[in-house]
C-alpha cells in the first residue's frame, strides 16, 4: 500500500526544510512509479488543516531563527497525540522535537536534536533520553534529527523505511548527498552555561575559559572562588553539569578545533598549545568528545 505521510508546516518552520523535503520526496515518487511501485503521498498540513484520516508519518521540521516552537498550538499537539496512538511514525528534524515532546511521545524514548538545544529539550522533557551525539536516532515509531539541515538525513531515513534502502541510496545520488550516517558531534560546540547565578562560580569558568593552557589545578581553583574543593565540585556541576575537568577538557578542545580549522600547525603542536604535554593523551579526549582524530578532523571540516 503507498505510504501517506504528513509535512507540519507550524508558525516559524524553515521555508528551506519544507521545500526540500518536498522535492526529495516527489522525486522519491517519481522513483517508485518508474519501478511500478505505489508511489508515497506527502501533504503540507498547518494547524487549521490537520487530516482526520490515519497518517503513515507525520513529520516535524527544523525552526529557523525563533523560539515560536516553544508555544506549540495546542490543537496540533492533539492532533500529533493521537495520530501517534494511531500508530503514524513520527519524525523531526532539529526544534520539531519539542512539538514530538510536548505531545508526550518522546517519554522514554533515546531523541536527538540539534545540539544547542540539548538542554532545554531535557529540561522541559527529562523522561526523554536525549543524545545530541548521532545525527539520526530511531526509537520504535519515533525518529528524530539533529541539527538545521538533518532534514535531509531524515527524508534518506524516511525514504528508506518507506520505499527501500536502494530507493534511498539513489535518492542520495540525484542529490548529491551522503547517504551514510553521520555524527552531529562532529560539529558540536562547546557552549556552556553563564546564567546559572552563582558567581563564584562564574569566576571559576572564567579562570578555566582564560587560562586553559596553563596546568590548572582543583585546588587552586577553589581558592580563586574562595570555596573549599568539595563545595567548589558540588557546586561546579550543579552550575554546569560538568567536573572542573570534564569542563576544562571541552574548552581545550574547542581551542584546538579552531586551530586545527584555521591553520597548519602538526597536532603536536597544537597539543601543546591547549595545556596538553602528551600529545597521545590530546588526540584520545579529542576522539572521544568529537568522534574524529585531529587528523581526520582538520581533513573534513578545513576549507
Amino acid at each position: 500500500m503507498p505510504a501517506d505521510l504528513a509535512l507540519v508546516h507550524y508558525p516559524g518552520a524553515s521555508q528551506a526544510a519544507l521545500a526540500g523535503m518536498t522535492e526529495m520526496f516527489s522525486h522519491c515518487a517519481r522513483m517508485q512509479r518508474r519501478e511500478g511501485m505505489e508511489a508515497l503521498t506527502l501533504a503540507t498540513v498547518t494547524a487549521d488543516t490537520l487530516p482526520a484520516a490515519r497518517l503513515d508519518a507525520v513529520i516535524l521540521p527544523p525552526a529557523f531563527g525563533n523560539d515560536d516552537f516553544l508555544s506549540p498550538d495546542p490543537a496540533l499537539v492533539r492532533w500529533l497525540r493521537g495520530q501517534h496512538a494511531g500508530g503514524a511514525l513520527m519524525a523531526s528534524a532539529c526544534a520539531g522535537a519539542f512539538y514530538l515532546g510536548a505531545a508526550g511521545v518522546l517519554d522514554g524514548r533515546r531523541v536527538t536534536t540539534h545540539w544547542g538545544l540539548e538542554a532545554r529539550l531535557q529540561q522541559r522533557f527529562p523522561r526523554a533520553k536525549v543524545n545530541t551525539d548521532p545525527i539520526l536516532t530511531r526509537d520504535g515509531r519515533i525518529v528524530t534529527a539533529g541539527g538545521l539541515l538533518s532534514w535531509i538525513d531524515l527524508a534518506l531515513e524516511l525514504t528508506a523505511q518507506m520505499s527501500s534502502p536502494r530507493l534511498m541510496r539513489e535518492l542520495g545520488r540525484h542529490f548529491v548527498t551522503d547517504t551514510g550516517r553521520r555524527e552531529q558531534r562532529h560539529y558540536r560546540g562547546f557552549r556552556p552555561p553563564a546564567d546559572h547565578g552563582d558567581t563564584a562560580i562564574l569566576r571559576v569558568q572564567r579562570r578555566i575559559e582564560t587560562g586553559f593552557a596553563q596546568a590548572l589545578t582543583i585546588r587552586g581553583l577553589a581558592a580563586e572562588a574562595g570555596l573549599s574543593e568539595r563545595s567548589l565540585l558540588r557546586r561546579f556541576r550543579a552550575a554546569t553539569g560538568l567536573t572542573p575537568l570534564a569542563y576544562l577538557q571541552h574548552t581545550r578542545i574547542q581551542a584546538a578545533q579552531q586551530r586545527l580549522e584555521g591553520g597548519p600547525d602538526p597536532v603536536e603542536t597544537i597539543a601543546h598549545e591547549v595545556g596538553y604535554e602528551d600529545a597521545t593523551a590530546f588526540r584520545k579526549v579529542f576522539r572521544r568528545l568529537t568522534g574524529l582524530t585531529p587528523s581526520d578532523y582538520r581533513r573534513r571540516l578545513r576549507r
